[in-house]
């Protein structure tokens, strides 16, 4: 095969955008003659485009258990359970449980699957919810107090310590991390490109790492 003219590649919801695309930015930079075609998908969505061939590679969350997926492990992101100040009509403490937060509105991510069943992570049954596209429309809702949702750590790290938002994480919203990995179909071909930058991240993921924290 020659080098592969066009490469598609599809970050998931949950990768920090500065470090993701400077970690592309480096390698494409040094492969001008192949075209990067880059796509933003949530949720399922990642996965729906690896294995329907529509992606070479995602950044994203996967079932390691799935054998048609082989991956590289890149970072953790912790996810947690997030509201603004004066939002909850009742105290703040590691006791708050999900019926006393089913008659506050809840901010969900939209699954960008297209055919693939959606699924939902940390949504609470029965509760009014108002649904974004994206981590940092969901992240802008909650800072203005229109709801609550599990936000990324790295997203909102000012927002926490400059008091702008307040962990709500305890016995019964524990949150959660997400295992953020590279991953490919093991049973496609991959052109030279390909697996010249499936070599690259794996030399990078070291420093990638560092990068996001």
């Amino acid at each position: 095969m020659g080098e592969e003219s066009e490469l598609t590649v599809v970050i998931g919801d949950l990768c920090p955008l500065p470090q993701t695309l400077a970690l592309l930015r480096r390698f494409f930079d040094a492969s001008p003659g192949t075209r990067l075609h880059l796509h933003f998908e949530a949720i399922s969505g990642p996965w729906e485009r690896l294995l329907d061939g529509d992606a070479d590679l995602i950044l994203h969350h996967i079932d390691k258990a799935d054998p048609r997926f082989e991956f590289i492990d890149l970072f953790a992101v912790r996810v947690m359970p997030v509201v603004a100040p004066g939002f909850l009509r009742f105290p703040v403490s590691s006791a708050i449980t999900p019926e006393q937060m089913r008659d506050h509105v809840q901010c969900v991510i939209r699954d960008t699957a297209r055919h693939t069943p959606p699924r939902d992570y940390f949504v609470i049954d029965g509760a009014h919810s108002w649904t974004v596209s994206d981590q940092l429309m969901k992240r802008e809702l909650i800072l203005q107090g229109m709801g609550w949702g599990h936000m990324p750590r790295f997203l909102i790290e000012p927002d926490l310590r400059d008091g702008r938002l307040i962990e709500i994480t305890g016995r019964h919203l524990k949150g959660g991390t997400a295992e953020i990995v590279a991953a490919r179909r093991r049973d496609a071909p991959h052109g030279p490109i390909a697996t010249r930058l499936w070599h690259y991240i794996a030399e990078q993921v070291p420093a990638f790492a560092e990068a996001v924290g």
